[in-house]
Order: structure tokens, then C-alpha cells, then sequence
């Protein structure tokens, strides 16, 4: 079973600075989409001369079908409670906040390309180039696929949050005087297992590809379908800090940040716009746990194979671009470098 601790009277209200902290996040991400729309780059990047493989074709429609479709069930789900007056339980708070960590997943990117999307996905570019500390040059090239992007962060990310929960909810079950950081620890190494092979079949089915990677912690170095280890364990990072939020709950089923909300006594509507921004800003915290360390690492990643098709390399470096992809002989070039 969960973890849970007694009910205390608050002398504070945490929720207020989550929530806070979450309108902020909330409204960045509404200022970068709302300001990527009305740029000249809010347009569908060419995936160059090569054809997309059978198998990646296959993937793309079978991407398209599933994921929207759990996207729009998802929405409904929770536009339906709403309608109905119902208080957001944990899995739909959960789901609302990491759709708003959805302006994160650029910046993997930030600093150098590392990851690269198949732009044989409908795409309308990216939003890279609008985050104000952009640094990488030709950002807005390396476009995000809608249709993928679609769920990845309001039902897959919580779908890992909800698989680490359960793995702490069996360690506990199965060695009842284990601590918490074991099982945070158990939680970690097996989101690292299982991220690690649906990473590489995604890689294999061709939805993006890596070219910035440390060879010597990687699965298959200097091919196309090359992933980094790290880049899992950082993901378990991000993800088990959330399955610890809703592991660690008090006995009404308030987790740490929604402490504070009995002393306000809102109506239900309220109450749910709370709760669902202090989520939002608890997410985005947890999941800059895996990039911001992401970018540093990518500082130190070995030259790119010269393996990639057209659909990968979308104009962001190498031949005709005037910029020379990421090698660690090579200045790091910035947005306002002139290409040599």
C-alpha cells in the first residue's frame, strides 16, 4: 500500500506557492506556443530527399492512430469530471501537469543537437528557437511531431510515473521495512530498464534518432539506432520524484503539495484549478531533473556518425548548413555565431 502520514493542522499552505509556481509555468508555456504560432517558423519542415522505411511508415500511422486517440480519451476524461463538478483525482492532476512540461522537450537541444525528431511526422517546426536563453543554432529545424507529441507527455509520462509508483507499492508489499530511498532507488533502476528498451524501439521504428551521444555508455555506438544509457537514468530521475509525490500521501490522499488546501475550504471548481496548478508546477520541476543535467552531458558527447537520413538531420547541422555537427574538437557555435 501507499505510504501515508497523519493529517496535521497547517500553520501554512504550501499549495498556494505550488500553485504559483505552476500559473508561471503554465503561462510560459501558453506565451512560447501562442508566440511559435504567430512566428514566420510556424511551418512544416521538409524531410529532405530520403524515404521514410517501410517499418518507419508503419510506426508513423500506428503512432498517429494510438496516440491521438488516448490523447482525445484522456481530455474527455477530465473534461467530463469537470462538467460534472467532480474533484480531479490524482492520475488526471498528474496528467494535466506534465502536459504542461510539453515546452521542455526541446531543449535536450538547448546547448548542441543531441536528439532529432523524423520529420516525415506532420510537424509544423518547433518552438525551440522562442524559449528566450535559446543557445543551438537552427533549433526551430529540428521540428516536433504533432501526432507523438500528442500524448507523450499527458498519458506516457504519467503512464512511467504511475509504473515507478507501482514498483515502490511492491517492494513495500514484499519487504515491508524497506526505506524510502531503496525504494526510490528500485523505482529508478527499473524505469532505467524499461526506458531503455522502449527507447530503442522507438528509435528502431524510426520516430527519432540520437546523433550526440558518449559512445562508451550507449547501445549500439556509431549506428543510426544508437541511445544513450544515461538519457534513461536521467528520465527515472524526473519520473520517480513524481511516484514519490504520490506514493508518500496523508491519510485523506493529499500529497505534499496540495497541503495547506483544507484551511482554504474552496468549492470544487477551485479546488481543482489549485490542485492542477500545484501538479503543474511540481512536473515541470521534476522533469527539468532529466534535461537541465541532459544539456551539460551532451556537452561531452562523442563526433556524430555519418549515418543519418534526411528526415533526421532536417537542416540542423552538416552539409549545407553552415554549421558542422557537434564534435568535441569543435567550438560549441550560438544562435548569433555566423556559420563558418
Amino acid at each position: 500500500m501507499d505510504a501515508t502520514y497523519p493529517v496535521s493542522r497547517a500553520t501554512t499552505r504550501p499549495i498556494l506557492w505550488w500553485a504559483a509556481l505552476g500559473a508561471v509555468f503554465a503561462a510560459f508555456q501558453l506565451y512560447l506556443f501562442g508566440a511559435w504560432i504567430l512566428s514566420p517558423g510556424f511551418a512544416p519542415v521538409d524531410p529532405g530527399a530520403d524515404a521514410i522505411t517501410d517499418l518507419g511508415r508503419i510506426v508513423m500511422w500506428g503512432v498517429a492512430l494510438s496516440f491521438c486517440s488516448m490523447a482525445a480519451a484522456g481530455l474527455a476524461w477530465i473534461l467530463v469530471d469537470l462538467a460534472r463538478g467532480r474533484a480531479l483525482n490524482i492520475v488526471q492532476l498528474l496528467m494535466i501537469g506534465c502536459a504542461f512540461c510539453l515546452w521542455q522537450d526541446p531543449t535536450v537541444n538547448l546547448l548542441r543537437p543531441v536528439a532529432m525528431y523524423n520529420t516525415h511526422y506532420p510537424n509544423m517546426g518547433s518552438w525551440a528557437e522562442q524559449i528566450p536563453w535559446w543557445f543551438s543554432p537552427n533549433g526551430a529545424r529540428n521540428a516536433q511531431p504533432l501526432t507523438f507529441q500528442s500524448a507523450l507527455y499527458p498519458v506516457m509520462v504519467p503512464v512511467w510515473v504511475i509504473t515507478a509508483w507501482a514498483v515502490m507499492v511492491g517492494a513495500r508489499r514484499r519487504w515491508p521495512r524497506l526505506g524510502g530511498p531503496w525504494l526510490a532507488l528500485l523505482a529508478s533502476a527499473a524505469i532505467t530498464i524499461g526506458q531503455t528498451g522502449a527507447e530503442v524501439a522507438m528509435v528502431r521504428g524510426e520516430i527519432f534518432a540520437y546523433g550526440g551521444v558518449i559512445e562508451s555508455l550507449t547501445v549500439f555506438p556509431g549506428t543510426r539506432w544508437q541511445f544513450p544509457v544515461y538519457g534513461a537514468f536521467l528520465w527515472s530521475i524526473g519520473t520517480v520524484a513524481l511516484a514519490c509525490l504520490m506514493f508518500w500521501r496523508d491519510v485523506e490522499g493529499r500529497t505534499v503539495v496540495e497541503r495547506g488546501i483544507e484551511t482554504l475550504a474552496p468549492g470544487t471548481g477551485t479546488a481543482n484549478l489549485l490542485r492542477a496548478l500545484a501538479f503543474i508546477g511540481a512536473a515541470n520541476l521534476a522533469i527539468l531533473a532529466y534535461y537541465l543535467p541532459f544539456q551539460f552531458v551532451s556537452l561531452y558527447s562523442d563526433p556524430w556518425p555519418d549515418v543519418f537520413p534526411s528526415y533526421f538531420l532536417n537542416g540542423v547541422c552538416g552539409e549545407g548548413t553552415g554549421y558542422a555537427c557537434p564534435d568535441p574538437v569543435l567550438p560549441v557555435p550560438g544562435p548569433h555565431v555566423p556559420p563558418s
